[in-house]
């Protein structure tokens, strides 16, 4: 979605399968990030935890971040990924997406729209 509105230089990790030193490290190369994890236990699920603790720690400054959150009877991850990083001061990029277990109807709209967002706050 976000090359469509064409946004060039994209990458996706998953934390099951990228250590989360390697993405500190990676998060140091962009200016705008995603974050996209599941409600566990009421709050973010461990290896996002992880991640966003570890960046804080490392006081990265001046990005622009938005959050995926998912959960199937209360997602509540956008809001403590939020937290989190808190310290750090980044602007939002765009709009919290918020799925319940799976897409639905409607949502590919939201998605859509964070894309768009997003583009624009590249752009700018």
């Amino acid at each position: 979605r976000l090359a469509q509105h064409g946004v060039r230089n994209i990458a996706m990790y998953d934390l099951s399968h990228h250590h989360v030193s390697e993405m500190v490290s990676e998060a140091f190369r962009w200016s705008h990030l995603v974050f996209a994890a599941p409600t566990y236990n009421a709050g973010i699920f461990v290896t996002m935890e992880n991640l966003l603790h570890d960046l804080t720690a490392h006081g990265l400054k001046g990005r622009r971040a938005a959050y995926i959150e998912n959960g199937s009877w209360a997602p509540t991850s956008a809001r403590g990924m939020q937290k989190l990083l808190e310290p750090l001061n980044w602007e939002t990029a765009a709009d919290t997406v918020t799925l319940r277990s799976a897409l639905r109807q409607g949502q590919q709209e939201d998605l859509e729209r964070m894309a768009a967002q997003l583009a624009e706050s590249v752009k700018a």
